[in-house]
């Protein structure tokens, strides 16, 4: 779970870089002139564009994966609960079976 969180900020991070990156070109792109302005300005409208599907369909993938996670969750949660129990009463019988051995 949290290599998957941390996963999921590194991303998050990375499309935070990409959105600085396309600020700069619109700066460089507002003091370029002519035919430089136009490429710049067009390859500006471009990355916005990727950007946005990119950050649209990460937040699908994680969305989907954090739907996944709690179904996992509820079906593991009951086992845990078990497994619990079971680690309960075996120490319980561990410290039965010590406290016998050590009064004799």
């Amino acid at each position: 779970m949290t290599t998957h969180k941390k996963s999921f900020e590194e991303v998050e991070k990375l499309l935070q870089e990409i959105g600085l990156k396309i600020e700069e070109l619109v700066e460089k792109g507002a003091k370029a002139t002519g035919e430089a302005k136009k490429d710049i300005e067009k390859k500006i409208s471009e990355m916005e564009f990727k950007k946005e599907d990119l950050e649209k369909e990460f937040k699908s993938k994680r969305d989907d994966f954090e739907k996944i996670l709690a179904e996992k969750k509820k079906l593991i949660e009951p086992e845990i609960k078990k497994t619990g129990e079971h680690l309960e009463i075996a120490a319980r019988h561990l410290g039965a079976a010590m406290k016998s051995l050590f009064s004799k």
